[in-house]
């Protein structure tokens, strides 16, 4: 195994800061330990980029927001950003500064959904609100200045899973066009976890074994298409897309054979797995110019999907 620049520092802070066995702990534990991962790698908002918190209504429920607008917004290009965690832990505190930074990158408005979480709300409960926030944010696209046409949903891990599944959603509900998914490590095959497996730097078989019966506590629900596309998914009419796995990451191959589907349906799409670098790899963006490189490469590709121009 060879790390790039910085990672095996960054791999060796994250398991002082949450231990590897962080799962075994009540969940009010493990979130607190998820939160504190900000402690231990804290990054500054980006200027010029406001933000506020918001929420948008659909089908009568009230979904949570927070809207990330930057200062010279570079087109009227959205992108809905999903936050990671298992979903189990993190918050739009967690992950507020990679929000901010992702407007301020890409130079277009983003905005994080606040989502119900496992094991107190399992499947479905986060997709629909996710699903539920982007119909919200595209029927309201005149308030945010928005052009709803323009929306790309990006997501890394767990949160990549949802926004793979929120193309289907969209697709099969005839929801929102969208014009472009960007997931970052996604896991898009749930069945494989169910009696743990291989353990990965910063992602261990016992840990997805337990997000996965957190998210899937009726077991045949882990064989849902919008719990593991790979699994049961239908591929066609899905938009482009832009996939940032990692070389040292057991997602992986989830990254890899997700980018061959959407090819064999005539779906665009351009893959990079990033070299040396791990699970959750983009909080080490100040301690690996390999990440920030990688997150830049990001940031600019989830702009393009969304109609700016270099």
């Amino acid at each position: 195994m060879r790390y790039a620049p910085g990672i095996e520092e960054f791999v060796s802070r994250s398991n002082k800061a949450m231990p590897p066995d962080f799962y075994l702990k009540p969940v009010a534990e493990q979130r607190a330990l998820y939160l504190g991962l900000g402690q231990e790698f804290p990054y500054e908002l980006p200027e010029g980029v406001a933000i506020a918190d918001d929420a948008v209504e659909h089908d009568g429920r009230r979904i949570p927001i927070r809207v990330y607008r930057p200062e010279d917004r570079r087109g009227r290009g959205v992108l809905l950003y999903i936050r990671g965690g298992g979903f189990v832990v993190g918050s739009l505190e967690t992950h507020n500064t990679v929000a901010a930074e992702l407007a301020a990158n890409s130079g277009l408005t983003t905005i994080a959904v606040d989502f119900r979480m496992a094991p107190e709300h399992p499947f479905p409960a986060c997709l629909e609100d996710c699903y539920g926030a982007l119909c919200g944010i595209v029927a309201a696209a005149e308030r945010f200045d928005i052009d709803p046409e323009r929306v790309v949903v990006c997501g890394d891990s767990s949160g990549g899973n949802m926004s793979v599944v929120l193309c289907m959603m969209s697709r099969d509900r005839h929801g929102p066009r969208l014009a472009g998914q960007a997931p970052i490590s996604p896991v898009l095959d749930f069945s494989r976890w169910r009696d743990g497996g291989e353990d990965a730097p910063l992602l261990t078989g016992g840990e997805m074994e337990y997000y996965t019966a957190c998210y899937c506590p009726n077991a045949a629900d882990v064989l849902e298409p919008y719990v593991s596309p790979l699994v049961r998914g239908e591929f066609h009419g899905l938009p482009p897309a832009y996939i940032m796995g990692a070389e040292l990451d057991s997602l992986v191959v989830d990254a890899t054979t997700y980018a061959d589907k959407l090819r064999e349906n005539g779906t665009e799409v351009e893959l990079v797995v990033e070299p040396g670098l791990v699970h959750a790899a983009v909080r080490a963006r100040q301690l690996s110019p390999d990440v920030m490189d990688a997150w830049l490469r990001y940031c600019a590709a989830a702009a393009r999907l969304a109609g700016v121009t270099e």
